[in-house]
């Protein structure tokens, strides 16, 4: 999805970016559908000859994972200071682990994934198989995830959180939302509905307010202290835009309103 740049996100993209440039170790903390890894993989993009590496995090996520994953994109070579893992394709490699607090910890509280993250920050290497220490060169480490409070999700070692640098991010506005899906919508009317007098220039300025409106109001109502599976983020707004594009609108005849509301019905049922 295209990146908005509200007031919201050009302040978290002046937080996050210097802690970029300069290599830092990084968490960013947010609800779920907050635009954490949209607001990253842009981030990302605007880093010069720079490698990502994304890591998909689960229950069973372990260090080995990681170590694979490095040993596919990084050429290990020799140093005078021993083994080193050096970035295949770049100058530089940032490692992106997403759901960093997803892998469940073992009898004493204690995550293997983030212990072994914790050896990388902390001494810039790992021990192998052979138990020969292997450096990192030119190698950054970002995290993100959604606040243990979430079911299924596990407080970070404050070992581990101490070393690197930590940002939040919540929720847009309602005023927010309702220029981020006016922005997305209306390239979809354009496109589906070409030369409309209803939709087109503002029209998607108005159908985004009754989106917003409705998301709301479905969100107050339908609470998760009510209902677990009751949960709603800004990710549904968006999956409602894309939707429309499956709807071959100005050929078939078939009314945008009628699509719209097929669509927010089926998501927010």
């Amino acid at each position: 999805p295209l990146l908005v740049r509200t007031a919201a996100v050009q302040s978290n993209e002046q937080l996050v970016d210097p802690w970029l440039q300069r290599g830092d170790p990084l968490i960013l903390v947010g609800p779920e559908g907050a635009g954490k890894s949209l607001l990253l993989t842009n981030a990302f993009a605007r880093l010069k000859s720079t490698q990502v590496a994304v890591v998909h995090c689960s229950a069973q996520t372990l260090s080995t994972h990681v170590i694979d994953k490095l040993a596919q994109v990084c050429l290990r070579g020799s140093s005078q200071a021993g083994q080193v893992f050096r970035p295949k394709d770049a100058q530089k490699l940032v490692l992106y682990l997403k759901d960093i607090n997803l892998p469940k910890p073992d009898q004493y509280e204690t995550s293997e994934l983030v212990s072994f993250l914790q050896q990388l920050v902390c001494y810039q290497g790992f021990y192998d198989k052979n138990l020969d220490f292997v450096r990192l060169q030119g190698i950054q480490i970002v995290a993100s995830m959604t606040p243990s409070a979430t079911v299924g999700r596990y407080p970070l070692s404050t070992r581990f959180t101490a070393n690197v640098r930590l940002a939040y991010m919540g929720y847009p506005t309602k005023e927010s939302l309702g220029t981020i899906y006016a922005t997305l919508l209306q390239p979809v009317l354009d496109a589906k509905c070409p030369g409309s007098p209803t939709w087109g220039g503002k029209g998607g300025k108005k159908l985004a307010a009754c989106m917003v409106d409705v998301y709301e109001n479905v969100k107050r109502k339908f609470s998760a202290d009510d209902q677990r599976h009751y949960s709603f983020n800004p990710r549904d707004l968006t999956q409602w835009a894309a939707g429309l594009l499956r709807y071959e609108l100005a050929e078939a005849g078939l009314e945008l309103l009628h699509a719209w509301a097929f669509e927010g019905a089926r998501l927010l049922r």
